[in-house]
């Protein structure tokens, strides 16, 4: 009897050990649904085949999508929860964690019940393995809100680019049919008095007010040049291009389409090329420079290589900033490569859709 006493003692004493840890478990699983359900960012929970779990998604989530937490889910994520024509490569991004791959955060765009669209940083994560199987994490934060203040920047800085090309087209012309033209017509009038005038004093004072005067129209032409090249405007980026090369003090090859652009993206080319060669010139100490610009359908690449001493810091100096940020108000890319042992590469790719 005081065997089976002690047994019932030790079954009731397992009995309330396990039911304590029960308690401890259920408290900890409402804590856990309560950082979730509370937790500002999007969380939802998919099987195996992306499929969302019933009412495994969080108050955030349900809210900010439009949906009462029996409706979220039963249902492939991809198929409601993103725009159309992103479904396919969320699908591909979902099932390539499930597939194994490492799981990193993407922007992408949510779609809401109203079909609001909502853009969100997001990532799926593997769960540890349970009992009913494989389970993945889907998180979310709305950077709404970033993206708009992004596109504003964006749309800001472009018309900023935009605004300064008009003045320094307006600038051109200006130079170019005013000052430029009563320039080169008083340049023509003295040589015409030059050369009907027979006294050697004269004769002498006037070729020398006509030499003097044909370098300041040639140092005009030059800067309206630089101010915004005329040829690129009529005639385009191979032209101009072609220009830019021609007045190198080294041998430059190159290669550039002969097709028209886009506006802003012939301008932007443009100047890659022209500040890459200025920097070349000033401190490469390179023989030859190579130019190449060619098209994919979606955007212009523009390259400019040189075999100078290299060891070129991009962080360095106006110009290079100047279209970084050109560049990047057309939603390009712009990189530098100057490694020390010598040769630089400017790169650029440029959206031919943002002209």
């Amino acid at each position: 009897m005081k065997a089976e006493a002690h047994d019932t003692r030790a079954v009731r004493a397992e009995i309330a050990e396990l039911r304590a840890r029960v308690a401890e478990l259920e408290r900890n699983r409402e804590l856990l649904n309560a950082i979730a359900n509370y937790a500002p960012s999007f969380l939802c929970i998919v099987d195996a085949e992306g499929r969302v779990r019933d009412r495994a998604t969080n108050i955030a989530l349900e809210r900010t999508l439009g949906y009462e937490a029996d409706e979220t889910g039963g249902v492939l994520f991809w198929e409601r929860y993103v725009p159309p024509e992103d479904s396919a490569a969320v699908k591909r991004a979902i099932e390539d964690v499930i597939g194994g791959g490492s799981p990193r955060e993407r922007d992408g765009r949510w779609v809401t019940r109203a079909g609001e669209i909502i853009h969100v940083a997001w990532s799926c994560t593997p769960l540890p393995e349970t009992e009913g199987g494989r389970l993945f994490l889907i998180c979310g934060t709305d950077i709404s809100e970033r993206t708009r203040q992004a596109e504003e920047l964006r749309q800001s800085r472009a018309r900023i680019v935009a605004a300064g090309d008009e003045t320094r087209k307006r600038f051109e012309r200006n130079l170019h049919d005013g000052a430029q033209q009563h320039l080169v017509a008083l340049l023509l009038s003295l040589r015409s008095l030059r050369d009907e005038t027979m006294e050697p004093g004269m004769h002498d004072s006037l070729a020398s007010a006509v030499d003097e005067l044909a370098e300041a129209v040639e140092e005009l032409v030059e800067l309206a040049r630089g101010i915004h090249p005329l040829g690129l405007s009529e005639r385009g980026l191979a032209t101009a291009v072609g220009q830019l090369v021609r007045r190198a003090p080294f041998e430059v090859s190159v290669d550039v389409p002969a097709g028209r652009y886009p506006g802003p993206v012939e301008a932007a080319a443009y100047y890659v090329v022209s500040e890459a060669l200025a920097n070349v010139t000033k401190f490469a100490q390179a023989g030859r420079a190579t130019v190449r610009i060619a098209e994919d359908g979606n955007s212009l690449h523009v390259t400019v290589e040189d075999d100078g001493v290299g060891g070129a810091d991009p962080t360095q100096g106006s110009g290079l900033h100047g279209l970084a940020d050109r560049v990047a108000a057309l939603e390009g890319t712009f990189r530098v490569e100057s490694p020390a042992d010598g040769g630089t590469r400017v790169r650029a790719e440029i959206p031919l859709l943002s002209g």
